[in-house]
């Protein structure tokens, strides 16, 4: 063995290393060992005499080593680069038995071992372009058209082969068991197919809804007060029922967080309520009750969590990048709450009823007074996240429907700039029910706002049966329900009220 020792002991004086024998372990073994006081004066030792001379080595046989640790490090470098270049070879022939797509990026192909294989949608026709969605950063679109299957019209949403992966995350979460809801747009099936000469790709086939986007409609139409009501309600219907984690008729829907609620994604009913559509981004959140493998992936890191749909509708942590990552499923909730709330902004804007002269401004998207038809990332953040600025409510929203008072605590409790303060889901479906049915919350005490309180009390014994109290989150809560006929307009109320 080989190494450095306190110089100051005794018999470090030579400036080579001799061997000296020190001990006999065995009869057949001798321990030899060697001290020197020059630099690197070990490194230059002699070897034993050939066995059967016990003498001591000479100096006139020595056999210098220093090359040994070299070429064993050479030895050892050139082992690693083998393997370094049979890893490269490896993965670029798995590379190619995926095929690549365009000519850089590798592109699982469909119907491969790469994918599973899709069913083609023979019966299924397509008739018009009705949008086109950007689904993937590097570029790609996915297409929804019109068309028929088996007699039925349907939209389609047609992605490129190399937005595979996005169409597979939108699936996932349209075939979760127990989605179906009146407000949340209906899945069909998927497939593969491609209208005339565009290539095959995958595809989601939804329920048509002639009437288009929530843009689209506010853009062409205005509404009376208890349209604007109705279609705000129904909205927020289709959040809560997002964010809900239930158990219903045997069949578990976990909470999900939709991450990209803009009024592109928000179709409308022939009867002018809303259906919120475009889950390509939607995460399935974190449960109590959730059974294995009930759902799809949870996401990857940070980055997975942080990223969201349209920088319009994003809430000031995710511009920001200060999303709470500790209890994201709830932070996510509470950014898709501050979506909310500029859609119902974007709603209530095109309320006749809300302008002395009945006559509301053109439709403007949120922040487009402030910002434009399209704001930078930086603009958004200086506005939202900076000044802490959010659309203007005109002080003409009154008339004698409505207490102005509670559509604007209504909107400033749902874009707060803490989080924390925001409402749930649930909660702005409660306060929305309470206005559109006034004669449910027609029995508060004077002292409280005709249309919602803004906390509900820690206790509540002198609240009458019928009445209605919105609550904030991690508050004591009083649940209203108000029971609908389905695919009607003009329902009765029929509330109950529960405090806890």
């Amino acid at each position: 063995m080989q190494g450095c020792r306190d110089s100051d002991e005794p018999g470090c004086e030579s400036l080579n290393c001799d061997p000296v024998p020190r001990a006999h372990p065995s009869p057949t073994s001798t321990l030899l060992t060697c001290s020197c006081g020059s630099d690197f004066c070990n490194a230059n030792f002699s070897h034993l005499p050939p066995s059967g001379n016990q003498g001591a080595p000479g100096p006139q046989d020595p056999q210098p080593t220093t090359g040994g640790p070299i070429w064993m490090a050479l030895l050892l470098l050139g082992m690693f680069l083998v393997l370094l270049l049979g890893s490269i070879i490896l993965a670029l022939l798995q590379r190619k038995t995926c095929g690549v797509y365009g000519g850089s990026d590798p592109e699982p192909a469909l119907g491969e071992d790469c994918s599973e294989e899709l069913p083609e949608l023979a019966e299924l026709c397509f008739s018009q372009v009705l949008q086109k969605r950007r689904v993937i950063q590097e570029g790609g679109h996915a297409v929804v058209w019109a068309g028929r299957l088996q007699g039925e019209m349907v939209a389609i949403k047609a992605f490129p082969p190399r937005a595979v992966a996005q169409f597979r995350a939108e699936r996932a979460v349209y075939q979760l068991l127990g989605l179906q809801h009146n407000h949340i747009v209906r899945f069909i099936t998927a497939g593969q197919g491609g209208p005339g000469p565009l290539p095959s790709g995958p595809l989601l086939v939804l329920e048509l809804y002639p009437k288009g986007s929530l843009c689209h409609y506010l853009t062409q139409y205005t509404s009376d007060w208890g349209s604007s009501l109705r279609m705000a309600l129904s909205l927020a219907e289709g959040l809560a029922f997002l964010h809900e984690e239930r158990w219903q008729d045997g069949q578990y829907k976990p909470g999900i967080a939709h991450r990209d609620l803009s009024s592109q994604n928000v179709l409308i009913r022939e009867d002018r309520s809303c259906a919120i559509g475009d889950l390509g981004l939607a995460l399935v959140l974190p449960g109590l009750a959730r059974p294995a493998a009930s759902a799809p992936t949870q996401p990857q890191g940070p980055a997975a969590i942080l990223e969201a749909g349209t920088q319009r509708y994003m809430a000031p942590e995710l511009l920001d990048k200060t999303l709470d990552l500790q209890d994201w499923g709830t932070a996510l909730q509470r950014a898709d709450v501050y979506s909310l709330a500029l859609l119902l902004w974007e709603i209530l804007s095109r309320c006749s009823d809300l302008r002395p002269d009945r006559r509301p401004p053109p439709f403007q998207l949120a922040y487009e007074a402030e910002l434009g038809s399209d704001p930078s990332a930086c603009e958004l953040w200086a506005l939202a996240v900076e000044e802490r600025r959010r659309p203007n409510i005109p002080s003409t929203w009154s008339c004698s429907a409505t207490d102005a008072g509670a559509l604007r605590e209504l909107l400033e409790d749902c874009w707060d700039a803490d989080p924390e303060a925001r409402l749930t889901a649930e909660c702005v479906q409660q306060r929305l029910a309470a206005l559109a049915y006034p004669q449910v919350a027609s029995s508060f005490p004077e002292s409280h706002p005709k249309a919602c309180i803004p906390l509900c009390p820690e206790s509540c014994p002198s609240a009458p049966a019928s009445a209605t109290v919105p609550c904030r989150p991690q508050q004591g809560s009083c649940h209203l329900s108000v029971q609908q006929a389905t695919g009607s307009m003009s329902p009765q109320p029929v509330s109950t009220s529960v405090c806890v």
